[in-house]
């Protein structure tokens, strides 16, 4: 047998799809995305009300409207003429570290400073002595974020709620004190903690974002290709040149 391709998340052969060792259609019949998820990407299937954990994440993660990067990329993309599915590839491919990517480096954060004992004062004092931001507080438009909110009261009633999150929500309270300013929880900054609290690798912290917004891209090719004109670009006059004014091109030196 070659070993050109390795996995252990699934093996296929005929009449027969196993996912980590479980039949597919066993899954199907009996488990939840969320915990299809869980299993795809820890290895086992979740415990207790982590496979709701991860559902009700996804679903906070569906949609923000045309307020978010990635969906206008969508939208401008479906314009062009293409098919859904490079429309949708392209909304994932504006997600990056300044959208939908403060999940990670504040998972990193909370895991460390969970595991150094280290207070939420000094966390918020240590990212500025460095000249850092506080990655997943804040947020242009919701204070609370309403994403997270619901959340931490679903983390405590699944009593998955732990260390991570109990500093998350320090941070929070922290932030007027040491920053003079409140900073809010924004979704980003409550599912690092969940995560971490759950024991995922914070690396795969965008896997969330995009399994969970992949459902509204998909809405908003569809819509543009069906309900939109094409070709969505803006006007001339929306534009603003900055560059120097008409000039002729120098003759080239003989």
């Amino acid at each position: 047998m070659s070993d050109f391709w390795k996995t252990a998340i699934s093996q296929v052969t005929p009449n027969e799809i196993l996912v980590r060792g479980y039949p597919i259609e066993q899954l199907t019949r009996t488990r939840s995305f969320g915990d299809v998820v869980h299993l795809l990407l820890k290895g086992e299937l979740p415990t207790g009300q982590q496979g709701r954990m991860i559902e009700a994440i996804l679903v906070s993660c569906c949609e923000h409207s045309l307020a978010s990067p990635s969906a206008d990329a969508v939208r401008f993309v479906a314009s062009s003429g293409v098919p859904l599915q490079t429309a949708v590839a392209a909304g994932v491919s504006a997600i990056g570290d300044v959208h939908g990517g403060a999940m990670e480096p504040c998972a990193e954060l909370l895991k460390k400073a969970v595991s150094a004992g280290t207070t939420a004062e000094d966390v918020i004092s240590n990212l500025r002595a460095e000249g850092k931001r506080l990655p997943g507080f804040g947020h242009p438009m919701h204070s609370p974020d309403p994403r997270a909110t619901v959340l931490l009261e679903l983390a405590r009633e699944f009593n998955i709620a732990a260390a991570h999150t109990e500093l998350a929500c320090q941070l929070e309270a922290a932030t007027d004190i040491v920053i003079g300013k409140h900073l809010p929880m924004n979704v980003d900054g409550m599912i690092a903690a969940l995560i971490c609290d759950m024991d995922f690798d914070p690396a795969i912290g965008k896997a969330f974002f995009i399994i969970g917004r992949a459902s509204g891209f998909a809405a908003h090719a569809h819509e543009q290709m069906t309900e939109e004109r094409p070709f969505k670009a803006a006007a001339y006059d929306d534009i603003s040149y900055s560059g120097p004014e008409k000039r002729d091109v120098p003759r080239r030196d003989a």
